[in-house]
């Protein structure tokens, strides 16, 4: 296949050379809190952490913030990765709408904390539009806006012309969330990692926790460099993985995938609307389009079971190729393109598409952040306030809902 980058990620393709390193941990520590994982959950959550005074270690596997968000279209959305109806009937309207305001609070509080930091992941707001293509689509995308409206959230519905205008999308409707916005992944999870640094935090890359041992007075964390004792471990891995496997079955792990174009000159341009907006599908699964800084459009979705590891190149090849036809069928004009970079990354999603954040009862000193499937920058930094409210003790009625016991 002539993909330049074929699997890499734009985003870790466009890092520096000398970009943020952190050494192997080695010997022996006490902190207040270990936090295991180093997406952005789990830096948001050492930023919160430090900054209230805790000392904290973190340990992350790999490099920092090159999992699941290092492969993500890093979309800070203002809404769950699910629709507001199936959270209504999962768990009722109060617990959809409060829901639905606390990823709003989450993801204007993460913008607003980007900016008070300097963290130079270039936010950018973004209007999203949610569009059918076909009637069954359209319907349910008209209930989603009478539930939303009955819910008082925010959203309008554009109509097929008011569509063709804003994005040159022919489809039957859609709904525009204002507020939502864009980042640079990577970038922004190094400026969190840097901030808590700077608060007193330590962090471990290629540090991977080998096993974990609760006692009475703390809980003991063995990597292969050494141990550290702390009073609560913070798990931020995105799925439980082999330490916690009886918790495996609240979770689905899928792949997803995305390609970016090469950069589009004006005359493509000028076909694709006013690129003003992020667009997603009503498929199943779903599709989203978010154009670069440098005028690419970097598209992603279609996400399935995870390949076995011998045919993962193969099926990077099949599945690049499909969404560069889905692709042209939303855009003809980019027919012919081949795309400058395809990747994939996994995702990991639960039963009711939200996240399980806080304490589990089988796990004392334990809190968990898991599960956030496409929200993982906005819901990540929510759960940087939620599980610093559990280790303060001053936890909000409302942060139960996405606990384990809902």
């Amino acid at each position: 296949m002539g993909t330049p980058h074929f699997g890499v990620s734009y985003w870790i393709d466009r890092l520096p050379r000398r970009r943020p390193a952190y050494p192997r941990y080695r010997g022996q520590n006490d902190v207040d809190v270990a936090i295991v994982g180093g997406g952005m959950a789990g830096c948001a959550t050492a930023y919160a952490l430090s900054t209230a005074g805790a000392r904290v270690c973190l340990f992350e596997a790999a490099r920092i913030g090159q999992g699941a968000i290092g492969s993500s279209t890093a979309l800070v959305m203002q809404e769950p990765d699910v629709d507001f109806q199936d959270v209504l009937d999962a768990h009722g309207l109060r617990a959809a709408r409060t829901i639905w305001r606390m990823t709003r609070r989450g993801a204007l509080d993460f913008v607003a904390a980007i900016r008070r930091l300097r963290i130079p992941c270039q936010p950018e707001a973004q209007d999203s539009i949610y569009f059918a293509s076909d009637p069954t689509g359209v319907q349910r995308l008209r209930r989603e806006l009478g539930l939303r409206k009955k819910a008082r959230l925010e959203a309008r519905w554009l109509t097929v012309e008011q569509l063709r205008r804003e994005a040159n999308v022919e489809a039957e409707g859609a709904i525009r969330v204002a507020g939502n916005a864009q980042v640079e992944p990577l970038r922004t999870c190094f400026g969190f990692a840097a901030a808590a640094v700077k608060r007193g935090a330590s962090i471990h890359e290629r540090s991977p926790v080998e096993r974990i041992r609760t006692g009475r007075e703390h809980v003991e964390l063995r990597t292969t460099g050494g141990t550290v004792r702390a009073d609560r471990v913070v798990i931020a891995t995105g799925h439980p993985g082999p330490l916690f496997k009886p918790l495996a079955r609240h979770f689905r792990v899928a792949e997803t995938y995305a390609v970016a174009t090469p950069p589009l000159g004006a005359r493509i341009r000028a076909g694709l609307g006013r690129r003003q907006a992020m667009l997603w599908d009503t498929a199943e699964p779903y599709h989203y389009l978010r154009w670069t800084r440098d005028g690419r459009i970097l598209f992603g979705g279609g996400d399935q079971s995870q390949p076995h590891p011998r045919s993962r190149e193969r099926v990077l090849v099949q599945r690049t190729m499909q969404l560069m036809y889905e692709l042209s069928v939303l855009y003809p004009v980019i027919s012919g393109i081949q795309p400058d970079y395809a990747w994939s990354g996994p995702s990991v999603t639960t039963g009711d598409g939200l996240p399980y954040i806080g304490p589990h009862r089988n796990y004392p000193r334990h809190l968990f952040a898991l599960g956030f499937g496409g929200s993982g920058l906005a819901q990540g930094f929510l759960a940087s306030r939620i599980l610093l409210r559990h280790y303060l003790g001053e936890t909000a009625k409302d942060d139960d809902l996405f606990g384990f016991a809902r």
